[in-house]
């Protein structure tokens, strides 16, 4: 299984070291990754991981759908790349899955509605570990086969 990953916030925190550790998570089961972020910090500290290409490092969620190589799987890390997971399904037929922290202030609006319609998952940080994310996927696609002591 190929995972797309795009995360375009800003900062490294909390939020970020939550996602190294998916990453490393699953680069632990040996599933080929390409990530997309826009925190250089963040794109070098994943750099080094085995089955992890770092692409570019971009400030939009356009230019992530741009730079998105053709994967099973993306996940959508940030309220700022929900449109690129949007494009990305739309046009190229690659299913999403939406991590959200926070109520989101434009839920409400045709495009949030949109977005929400056509994920084939919603993660909730705050509830989930980074190997209970691992069932997104697999609900999502459908194939991903882990080892039950993972998770």
């Amino acid at each position: 299984m190929y995972v797309g990953h795009i995360n375009l916030e800003k900062s490294f925190n909390l939020t970020a070291e939550n996602f190294v550790a998916l990453i490393d998570s699953l680069q632990q089961l040996e599933l080929k990754q390409y990530v997309i972020v826009r925190n250089t910090a963040l794109a070098r500290r994943l750099d080094g991981l085995n089955n992890v290409t770092v692409g570019p490092v971009v400030r939009s969620p356009i230019t992530a759908y741009c730079l998105m190589p053709p994967v099973d799987v993306v996940h959508i890390h940030d309220h700022s790349g929900w449109q690129a997971g949007l494009l990305l399904f739309l046009t190229k037929s690659i299913p999403f899955v939406l991590t959200q922290r926070e109520a989101n202030s434009d839920a409400n609006s045709s495009l949030a509605s949109s977005i929400y319609k056509r994920a084939a998952g919603l993660i909730d940080e705050t509830e989930m570990s980074a190997g209970e994310h691992l069932h997104v996927y697999r609900s999502a696609t459908g194939s991903l086969r882990i080892p039950t002591m993972i998770l």
